[in-house]
């Protein structure tokens, strides 16, 4: 499996104060039709990272596969949340507005604008299935890329946190709170920075809206009749998102009648790192086998 060509740091936007890139990866048949797309969206609890994670890990492999069969892949930053200024929406509607600049840019990439999906992993996973889910008018970000869709056919949730409320738990007491600042103060002190940044509000004194807040952008909330198919991988192991964020995704899907598949690897942690290459070709196969199937409606 061979790359390819990579167009480097392409603008996509300009939010105030900056500019957002990313990266398209086109295959060896590009210039001869039309590529379907898969969008790819980094981790990093919201608040670091950038589109070079795709070369980490596993997920090097992955791109090196769908390249090999025809499939065009951009790898694209967002905002980071800080304590200070940027908070959600932000990061969600960048990656909204990427998926329009894929449908405004189509045919000068040689993208084909009926075949796009979104791969995220962990926070990324999280926006992947959030856009994904939620309406093509929700998230509007740049003016210039309004006019454009936002639908995707298919997401890749790499152990991504569905259900933040269940995750961050901010309705805990004060009592559960104190115990868990002694006997879990790495955990606490986590929680505490990733509801902050994600939010922009102080869980001590607004606990109500942050409870609504992280209600509202919990994309198992969004989960309808016509949601998209949902391809999930996870470890038992995760201590970061655990594992019952998965089992929630696979238990509203499957009320909902979508189309989804699911793969819990055994002893595996956040961030799936230690794959061996066994797992790792058998994971591009099943990906690969997920996509045919299901990116066959146009957008």
């Amino acid at each position: 499996m061979g790359i390819i060509e990579k167009l480097s740091d392409i603008t996509y936007k300009h939010p105030e104060h900056g500019e957002l890139k990313l990266d398209v990866y086109q295959p060896e048949n590009k210039g001869r039709g039309k590529n379907p797309v898969l969008i790819f969206i980094h981790g990093g609890g919201w608040a670091t990272g950038d589109k070079s994670e795709i070369h980490e890990d596993y997920r090097a492999f992955l791109l090196k596969a769908l390249l090999a069969e025809g499939y065009a892949v951009v790898s694209i930053d967002y905002r980071l949340t800080d304590l200070e200024n940027i908070h959600f929406p932000a990061p969600v509607i960048d990656c909204k507005d990427a998926v329009r600049w894929v449908h405004k840019n189509a045919g000068l990439y040689h993208f084909d604008p009926d075949h796009v999906g979104v791969w995220g992993t962990s926070a990324g996973a999280h926006m992947a299935m959030l856009l994904a889910y939620s309406a093509d008018k929700d998230f509007y970000g740049a003016a210039e890329l309004r006019p454009f869709s936002s639908k995707v056919n298919y997401v890749f949730n790499n152990y991504g946190p569905v259900d933040l409320n269940q995750l961050f738990k901010p309705s805990l007491g004060n009592f559960q709170l104190g115990l868990a600042r002694i006997f879990l103060k790495r955990k606490y002190n986590l929680r505490q920075s990733r509801l902050t940044t994600f939010s922009g509000m102080d869980i001590e004194n607004q606990k109500k809206e942050v409870i609504s807040f992280t209600e509202l952008y919990s994309p198992v909330k969004y989960i309808h009749e016509h949601t998209v198919p949902t391809f999930t991988i996870h470890g038992d192991h995760d201590q970061t998102v655990p594992l019952k964020q998965a089992k929630i995704l696979d238990a509203v899907l499957l009320k909902n009648q979508i189309p989804h598949q699911m793969i819990i690897y055994p002893g595996q942690g956040h961030g799936l790192k230690t794959l061996n290459p066994q797992q790792i070709n058998d994971l591009a196969k099943e990906m690969l086998a997920f996509i045919a199937a299901y990116d066959n409606s146009p957008i």
